[in-house]
């Protein structure tokens, strides 16, 4: 197995991206494997959304890429890309979704990571989140 660990890097010339919890760069060593995880909602194990309030939607969507990840024999910190849809993006939401994910994943580095703000998800109606995320390891 490969132990080298995953690199984030932060050039001193753009901003620091740690207090919005991600990085500009992830390196992965070779020798590595990716995962590519489909997005995650707000499902329960049926399928059906959890809530219609944006806060409980990140809750639920944090703890399915948690189990998706320990499915495989991963967590968090071997997360190096993350994919944010947030359906009619605010400040707001941003904040929540930065404080549910910095207390429950508890990641040593933050991943590379975009939010992309739109009208509607496919996923079900009524969410408003859902999460893709790359890992390695």
């Amino acid at each position: 197995m490969n132990h080298k660990k995953n690199t984030f890097i932060n050039p001193k010339e753009l901003f620091d991206p740690i207090q919005n919890g991600f990085s500009h760069i992830a390196k992965i060593p070779e020798g590595k494997t990716l995962f590519y995880f489909s997005g995650q909602w707000a499902s329960d194990t049926n399928g059906k959304l959890v809530s219609l309030e944006f806060e409980a939607q990140v809750r639920q969507t944090v703890a399915n890429i948690k189990t998706a990840l320990e499915a495989v024999q991963l967590s968090i910190n071997d997360v190096v890309k993350q994919t944010v849809y947030i359906v009619d993006f605010t400040l707001e939401k941003k904040q929540i979704l930065i404080d549910i994910a910095a207390k429950e994943w508890k990641a040593e580095n933050f991943p590379a990571s975009s939010i992309i703000p739109l009208p509607l998800l496919a996923t079900a109606p009524h969410c408003q989140i859902e999460i893709e995320i790359i890992a390695a390891k």
